[in-house]
């Protein structure tokens, strides 16, 4: 490691060639869209789950808009509503979401991810 801080050629450790390969499957799948183009979709779908929640009667922990998410929403649950029982019943049909990881909102919010392949709709794999 030595040599390699101080620029000296010397074997230090092979790279994970998987790990390589899959950094550039990575940014293929990002670059396949103009980042204008992915960021916007981004919002669009943001938005479009964000007016869900509202549409439901539901708030959002974030209480303003701009401090609000375009990858993810979290939303507070109703009272009586348990994070753990709704994550249950949500896997059950298909549906991943996560608990809330606040310390004193806990089991009171879940997390709604809506990003990347989710927004973008595509998946570009290397056989």
């Amino acid at each position: 490691m030595r040599n390699y801080e101080a620029g000296k050629p010397s074997y230090f450790a092979t790279p994970s060639t998987q790990l390589v390969h899959a950094l550039n499957t990575a940014l293929d799948a990002v670059l396949a869209l103009p980042l204008a183009e992915r960021f916007a979709r981004h919002v669009e779908a943001s938005d479009r789950v964000k007016h869900a929640v509202e549409a439901l009667g539901l708030r959002q922990l974030a209480s303003r808009a701009e401090d609000r998410a375009h990858g993810m929403t979290a939303i507070m649950l109703p009272e009586g509503v348990q994070a753990a029982d709704l994550l249950q019943r949500l896997a059950g049909k298909g549906v991943v979401c996560a608990v809330g990881f606040y310390k004193n909102l806990t089991g009171r919010y879940i997390r709604f991810g809506h990003m990347g392949a989710s927004v973008v709709g595509y998946c570009l794999c290397h056989w």
